[in-house]
């Protein structure tokens, strides 16, 4: 059987369509006798209830994969998993349900050239025979110019981004293990919310990192720890076109320079495929580039971290409850309120939903404030209650500790564009 194609998509149809039809025009017969999946993310997260797309996005983006490949098969979700959980349902299709040796994924934003599949099934074969490739791609190297690629055209280079790869099933069993303690901190979990210090307190331990937090970085991470190459193409055999997107922007696409690929139209014949020693030294090299990460420049990532976010539907604790009513009504709950209140089970979002509505807090809205100045931990919870994160900065608990009446700062933070804004997103089930 030959390898299948999972695509994966979320809110983009305007780019998917190009995406799939680059995949529809490759070359005669690469397509024969070959399956092609759609894993359609949702629009509404699955923990967090943000909505994140338009439902009218996503069911175009089905309709498009369906006139393509009218015999494709689309896995949807009915919530919004975020692109970690589903590239990892879609691996675990094909690898565990399925239990296929290989498989191709892309993504709703690599225009791919007519041979590109026919790049990568020469690559597959070649990489089924070494014991230490597990990812191929070949998109190829974007940082390059014209002159530079065509004196290199038979070159392959370590992997950068995880785009239009394939992935050996093999591999892809041994690395599970070393990614489950990423896995417990994403998964059941808004992705784009995800906790960065966790993730980078995993690598912590040792001499080398990654540069992010994404799952990307996480494999790429768990390849170089396992002794596994990841390769890519000199010469360009697809067009990245994502240029709005969770970690893209066209300021930075154009900066990058991904808007002046020029995409090979014919497959190189002779590809010069490296042997053990070349990997073993390109192991090292990808080695070395984790090492120097991790010496010199693992302490100004940390530092420069965002604030923490929490999920806005979290069930209240006791310090949830305790700081809203300080903040919102100006006085300390009862025992008995606090365990009434726990006894609910009401998520934070509820809750202050409920303390906003109160008499007590329109009262205060109307200039009827006497609140205490704001305390560090008022300061704290006036963020994790209104904004479902932490302050982002120490300039902040400077400017408002021992300064502000806690009952100002929580009135204008409820009133802030940010605060409306993210809570217009937040959608509970019927």
């Amino acid at each position: 059987m030959r390898p299948p194609i999972a695509v994966i998509s979320f809110n983009r149809p305007q780019f998917l369509r190009q995406v799939l039809a680059s995949l529809k025009a490759q070359r005669a017969g690469t397509l024969a006798e070959r399956e092609i999946h759609l894993f359609q993310d949702g629009a509404v997260n699955r923990y967090s209830r943000i909505r994140y797309a338009n439902d009218v996005d996503i069911a175009a983006s089905v309709d498009i994969f369906r006139s393509h490949f009218p015999n494709g098969t689309v896995h949807q979700s009915a919530d919004n998993l975020g692109v970690c959980e589903n590239y990892r349902r879609a691996e675990r299709y094909l690898f565990e349900e399925r239990e296929l040796e290989v498989g191709y994924f892309l993504e709703d934003d690599l225009v791919m050239s007519p041979v590109y599949i026919e790049m990568m099934d020469r690559l597959c074969r070649w990489a089924e025979t070494r014991p230490n490739v597990a990812y191929f791609a070949a998109y190829g190297d974007y940082y390059s110019g014209p002159a530079d690629i065509a004196v290199r055209r038979r070159e392959l280079i370590t992997l950068d981004h995880h785009w239009g790869f394939g992935l050996l099933r093999r591999h892809w069993r041994k690395m599970r293990g070393l990614l489950e303690p990423y896995y417990e901190i994403v998964s059941g979990s808004d992705y784009s919310r995800r906790d960065h210090r966790k993730i980078y307190a995993l690598y912590t331990p040792y001499e080398l990192a990654p540069r992010a937090s994404s799952q990307d970085a996480a494999k790429a991470f768990a390849c170089d720890r396992l002794g596994l190459w990841r390769v890519n193409c000199v010469v360009p055999f697809a067009r990245y076109i994502g240029n709005v997107g969770q970690h893209m922007t066209p300021k930075a696409f154009a900066a990058i320079g991904f808007d002046r690929a020029t995409v090979a139209k014919e497959p190189v014949e002779d590809l010069d495929l490296p042997g053990e020693a070349e990997i073993e030294r390109r192991l090292k090299d990808q080695r070395g580039q984790f090492v120097e990460i991790r010496s010199a420049e693992f302490a100004s990532l940390l530092a420069g971290l965002p604030p923490r976010k929490y999920n806005p539907v979290r069930l209240c604790d006791r310090d949830d409850v305790t700081f809203g009513h300080r903040l919102f009504l100006n006085r300390e709950p009862a025992p008995k309120q606090v365990r009434a209140e726990l006894a609910r089970r009401r998520s934070v979002f509820q809750f202050v939903t409920a303390l906003a509505k109160t008499e007590s807090f329109r009262n205060r809205a109307a200039g009827m404030d006497n609140s205490r100045p704001c305390s560090r931990g008022d300061v704290n919870y006036i963020y994790r209650l209104c904004l479902h994160c932490d302050p982002e900065s120490e300039q902040l608990f400077e400017a408002h500790v021992g300064k502000t009446a806690a009952g100002v700062l929580t009135r204008a933070t409820w009133n802030s564009v940010h605060r409306k804004n993210l809570w217009a997103t937040i959608e509970l089930p019927h």
